[in-house]
């Protein structure tokens, strides 16, 4: 499998370098405005496969990304604290304009995955741009949240976190949406998990971790710079499951009741996002969800395409 990167940032780079270990990919090839960069990071990768495994790395322009079964848009202008989410939003829908056609023209039959941020809206907006069915334009969506979500119950409750189910849905930012109802541990949902274990929390145990989901991207951020390990892995999964045509559920962006994207649970093969997955959420989980996307679609009405 090809797979192509645009964007040589340090999620692009570290998205390379996962890939590049994965037995996923065939081919890699890292675009990037700065070439150079670009070709460092390529470099970087094939100085060391001789103690992996053969892969065929390189970087170059859109010419070079040709037949590519999946490309990945890592690029964009990130928010600023103390600005409107309108100025770096336009700016990127403007970077979409401009890479998308290349993109599809290069790679016509390919799947398109976006990381770039607010990823559910220009997930949409690519869509829109490249005219291709949605199930092959995704957006990353709540994948790396969800994780995030695994990550903090197995914290706290001690136990690995490959055997929690966590799903968080609605909007990859502030308004998204924790389904405790759809949360389990070892297939037990997590409420009925802590009462047959005698496990006592907080009576506000549930809001903190929500709250603490949305947070701790920051505070990495705050220690380290870019959060970029756990997005590449993240990235990661969705190629797993296209690469091996695997129809795992992933909580990716999608269209939801109407043409904008938000994030929820779909069937991911080598067909791209082929089929959305009802779940029994609650009365309040779906106001919150149905809130989630309305304000998503106001935001998005509010860009020129």
């Amino acid at each position: 499998m090809k797979v192509s990167i645009i964007g040589a940032g340090s999620v692009g780079a570290t998205t390379a370098f996962s890939l590049a270990k994965s037995n996923l990919v065939d081919e890699l090839v890292i675009v990037d405005l700065d070439e150079r960069r670009a070709q460092g990071v390529a470099l970087d990768i094939l100085h060391g496969l001789s103690l992996t495994q053969e892969v065929k790395i390189s970087s170059g322009d859109y010419d070079s990304t040709v037949d590519s079964n999946v490309i990945i848009v890592t690029i964009g202008v990130p928010e600023k604290v103390g600005e409107s989410r309108l100025v770096p939003l336009q700016k990127n829908a403007d970077i979409l304009k401009d890479i998308v056609p290349k993109i599809t023209k290069a790679s016509p039959n390919g799947i398109l995955l976006l990381v770039s941020n607010p990823v559910d809206i220009l997930a949409y907006f690519a869509q829109q741009i490249s005219g291709w069915d949605p199930s092959r334009v995704i957006g990353l969506g709540t994948t790396l949240d969800s994780a995030r979500l695994n990550y903090l119950l197995a914290r706290d409750l001690d136990v690995a976190q490959t055997d929690i189910n966590g799903m968080i849905v609605g909007e990859h930012g502030d308004s998204q949406v924790v389904a405790w109802s759809q949360t389990a541990v070892k297939g037990t949902n997590i409420k009925d998990f802590l009462t047959a274990n005698n496990i006592d929390i907080a009576d506000n145990y549930f809001t903190d971790i929500a709250q603490e989901v949305k947070d701790t991207a920051f505070d990495v951020w705050e220690m380290k710079g870019p959060n970029c390990y756990c997005v590449a892995l993240a990235i990661e999964r969705v190629v797993k499951a296209i690469s091996q045509n695997e129809n795992a559920i992933l909580p990716v962006s999608q269209p939801f009741t109407s043409k904008e994207y938000i994030s929820l649970p779909h069937v991911i093969n080598k067909n791209g996002a082929v089929k959305p997955i009802e779940l029994g959420y609650s009365n309040e989980e779906l106001a919150k969800l149905n809130d989630s996307y309305s304000g998503l679609v106001e935001l998005a009405n509010q860009i020129q395409l």
